[in-house]
């Protein structure tokens, strides 16, 4: 019985070559290695190949776009009968897991610019700043989104008139909202601390942060003397208005759970990042959705992490929620235990799964997918001092998604996971598979060169889509082609 509404994606390496110099020894070899994967992918069924194309690399000077490089790149895959998914990456490339030594940094121009749109013409105050002082290069702010959504807009208009002509191609087309790539604040870090299995660190304390929370929480109360009568304080200063000095004890103490502040707070904060994801989202719509557009029909998608530490664990059967001091950080989750403990709330992610519905309901002629990564990884990872549910949690996100009618695809996490045959087990139970309750509607696997240089992932892989398509997979002989040097 074949599911034709299941898709395999692998991921392209982060970067193919040197893309200044395309002509060179080292460059053209990396490339012979991608066609030598691209060709193993087709045969053993994979569907298309999702491919950052990176801010950094296109958009060198303002308003003069450079496509040669992923012109070139896009071509090997469609040659190989396979399709393309561009992720236009306007984050950084380099400092988070899986990223290695490449380093690719948002185009230089972008921060001088935004700088001068802020009164203190600080760069950072169009970062993300975390509660331990850190600014955060990765991305530009959810708090300046309003100002760079232009530069956005003109991105993906560029995008849009370069690949007409190869539209049929592109399965999707997907939208970076955050760090990796992910809508999610830059709360986990390994240079304060704040990774996993931390504690995240709230990421609000840049000068546009701490001005959105002093707008939103007078918008909610009208004036100072409400918001002093709320909070419990006898007297209130404009100042008064900001994140804990001690973020540390602030949680510690529970005051994010115990008082309206902390409630307050971390509501705006959730609230301010689907604002950031719905304007970017909005945009891209206009652009790739519109009645003239070569891409309307074609889906779009965006991320969301699988923050799956400092969950809780199963105890006799039942889940014991822990802190999820993890997620929070994030922006992902309100603070609400009502919605923790209910699957009929999603366990937390309903209003993030209902930006994704709202998206829907927007679009014209476009699907907008949910991705979702840690599909491959189960409950009880790493132990408990990690407190993960990282299973559970796939399942309850999935189960919303179909709750509220919008298409879910998802991901590995990491890719060291791969070579375990229980991490293909939990990916596949996962998916809409006949005789099975998965909800998931495509698997992108990360990377093409960790899935087709391991002898278990190739057998696995074959397993995997032999269950949905059987046809599809041309058995390749059990040498398979021959092995490339496993690229970044």
């Amino acid at each position: 019985m074949k599911s034709k509404n299941i898709t395999i994606n692998v991921m392209a390496p982060l970067l193919v070559g040197t893309p200044t110099d395309m002509g060179g020894a080292s460059s053209r070899q990396e490339v012979e290695q991608f066609k030598t994967l691209l060709r193993d992918a087709k045969a053993r069924g994979v569907k298309g190949v999702s491919i950052d194309v990176w801010w950094g690399l296109v958009e060198l000077t303002e308003g003069n776009y450079t496509w040669g490089y992923y012109r070139q790149l896009f071509q090997l895959i469609i040659d190989a009968g396979l399709k393309v998914v561009p992720i236009i990456s306007t984050h950084q490339c380099g400092g988070n897991v899986g990223d290695g030594k490449i380093f690719v940094p948002i185009p230089e121009w972008v921060w001088p610019k935004l700088a001068k749109m802020v009164p203190s013409g600080k760069v950072e105050a169009v970062q993300y700043v975390s509660e331990r002082g850190n600014a955060c290069a990765e991305v530009v702010s959810a708090f300046a989104t309003h100002l760079i959504l232009d530069s956005y807009r003109k991105l993906f208009s560029a995008f849009r008139d370069e690949f007409a002509d190869i539209a049929k191609h592109i399965a999707e087309i997907n939208i970076s909202l955050g760090p990796a790539g992910e809508l999610r604040y830059a709360s986990y870090k390994d240079d304060d601390n704040s990774n996993w299995p931390n504690r995240g660190a709230l990421q609000c304390y840049s000068q546009l942060a701490i001005a959105s929370l002093r707008a939103w929480v007078l918008e909610k109360y009208g004036v100072e003397s409400e918001v002093a009568k709320a909070w419990g304080f006898a007297e209130m200063e404009p100042e008064d208005v900001a994140p804990p000095t001690d973020a540390g004890d602030f949680f510690k103490r529970k005051q994010h759970v115990k008082t309206v502040y902390g409630r307050d707070l971390l509501q705006w904060y959730h609230e301010t990042l689907l604002k950031h994801g719905r304007m970017v989202m909005s945009a891209a719509l206009e652009i790739f959705d519109a009645d003239g557009s070569p891409f309307k029909g074609i889906d779009l998608g965006a991320k969301i992490p699988g923050v799956h530490w400092r969950m809780g664990e199963w105890v006799d059967g039942k889940v014991v929620l822990s802190d999820r001091l993890a997620e929070i950080p994030t922006g992902l989750i309100r603070v609400n235990a009502k919605e923790w403990s209910s699957d009929e709330l999603g366990r937390g992610y309903k209003s993030v799964v209902s930006f994704f519905k709202e998206l829907n309901d927007l679009a014209k002629h476009t699907r907008v997918v949910l991705h979702f990564t840690c599909l491959e990884m189960p409950d009880g990872a790493d132990g408990k001092k990690a407190l993960s549910l990282a299973n559970s949690l796939v399942r309850w996100v999935g189960a919303e998604a179909k709750r509220q009618g919008v298409p879910i695809k998802g991901e590995n996490a990491l890719n060291f996971t791969l070579p375990v045959p229980q991490s293909w087990d939990l990916m596949r139970s996962a998916l809409a598979l006949p005789g099975q309750d998965g909800v998931y509607e495509g698997l992108t696997l990360l990377r093409i060169g960790d899935v087709l240089q391991s002898d278990v992932c190739k057998a696995e892989l074959e397993k995997i889509v032999k269950l949905f398509d059987p046809d599809e997979v041309e058995s390749p002989n059990s040498q398979g082609p021959p092995e490339a040097t496993k690229v970044a």
